[in-house]
C-alpha cells in the first residue's frame, strides 16, 4: 500500500531575474514501509522534493499525496505534518531547548498532544535512538552523531509515518554516521518508511530502492545492484558508487570476468575466484 505519491510533479523557484527550475515532472510511488535512498550530484533537485513531500513546498504543477492527503490542500497540512518527518543536515538548527528531553517534546506539544501522551512519547523515542541516559543533560555538549540522534527523536515523537533525512549524516564522523544509519535501519526494520537524502553512496546498498535524480528528474530507479552495475548511468549522474563496486567496474573494464558487487566481503569473494 503506498504512503507517498507524486504525479507529475513540478516546482520552479522564483526570483525577480529568472526562474530556476528545482524539479520537474516527477511520477514516484513509495510504499509503506519501504526504504528509499535519493542519490545525486548537488543541485539536482533532492532536497526541494524532499520539501515537496511533507508541504514545505507547494507544487507548482502535479500533486503531491501523503497517505491519501493532497499537500495543495491548506486544511491538510496539519496531517501532513504529523504523517511526515524531516530531519535535516545541521542537528544544531533543529533544537530549541536547552534540556534534552524538553527539545523532544516540543514537536507533540505544538501538535496538542495530551502531556500524558507527550511524556510516554518522550520515552519511547530517546529509547528508540539509544539516548535514554542523556534525557537531562544539555544537547550542547554532544558529539555530531548523538545530536542528530536527538534531532532524530524529536521527529519520532510525533509519530510520523515516514522520516525523511536529508543529509542528515553529511556533518557527522564516521562513526557519529554509523550512529544514526543504525538508527534508520532499526526504524525502517520496525516498519517505518524511510526516505534517505546522502551523498555517501554506501549508506545506499541497503535501501530497497534508489532513485537517481538529475537536472530535477528523476532518471532512473532500482535495486542498489541495478543502479551500481550501470556505469553509463553512474558516469552521466556524476555519482562515485561504492569503493568495492568502483574496483569491480575498473577490473571488467581491464577484461577480468567479474560484476559489480556491493560489500566488502562480495568483493573478496569475487577477487579470490580470480587467483
Amino acid at each position: 500500500m503506498s504512503i507517498l505519491e507524486l504525479n507529475d510533479l513540478s516546482f520552479s523557484y522564483k526570483t525577480d531575474e529568472e526562474e530556476t527550475i528545482g524539479v520537474k515532472n516527477i511520477n514516484l510511488t513509495v510504499e509503506k514501509g519501504e526504504f528509499i535512498v535519493l542519490l545525486g550530484h548537488n543541485g539536482c533537485g533532492k532536497s526541494t522534493l524532499a520539501k515537496l513531500l511533507n508541504g514545505l513546498l507547494l507544487p507548482d504543477e502535479g500533486t503531491v499525496s501523503v497517505d491519501g492527503f493532497l499537500t495543495s490542500d491548506e486544511s491538510n497540512i496539519y496531517k501532513i505534518r504529523s504523517k511526515v518527518g524531516m530531519v535535516f543536515q545541521n542537528p544544531d538548527n533543529q533544537m530549541v531547548a536547552s534540556i534534552i528531553e524538553d527539545d523532544v517534546a516540543f514537536g507533540p506539544e505544538n501538535l496538542g498532544v495530551e502531556r500524558s501522551e507527550i511524556v510516554k512519547r518522550v520515552e519511547w523515542a530517546l529509547e528508540a535512538v539509544g539516548m535514554s541516559a542523556y534525557r537531562k543533560g544539555t544537547p550542547f555538549k554532544l558529539s555530531g552523531g548523538q545530536k542528530q540522534r536527538i534531532a532524530i527523536a524529536s521527529v519520532l515523537a510525533m509519530k510520523p509515518d515516514v522520516l525523511i533525512l536529508d543529509e542528515s549524516t553529511a556533518m557527522l564522523d564516521p562513526q557519529g554516521r554509523e550512529e544514526v544509519l543504525s538508527v534508520v535501519k532499526k526504524l525502517n526494520a520496525d516498519g517505518m518508511t524511510v526516505i534517505l537524502i546522502t551523498h555517501y553512496m554506501d549508506e545506499a546498498t541497503d535501501a530497497d530502492r534508489i532513485v537517481v535524480m538529475n537536472a530535477g528528474q528523476i532518471e532512473a530507479t532500482g535495486t542498489p545492484k541495478e543502479i551500481f552495475s550501470d556505469k553509463e548511468l553512474i558516469d552521466r549522474c556524476r555519482l562515485h558508487p561504492p569503493v568495492c563496486c568502483g574496483v569491480m567496474h575498473k577490473l571488467s573494464a581491464l577484461g577480468f570476468p567479474v560484476e559489480p558487487v556491493l560489500t566488502d566481503e562480495e568483493a573478496v569473494e569475487v577477487l579470490c575466484r580470480l587467483r
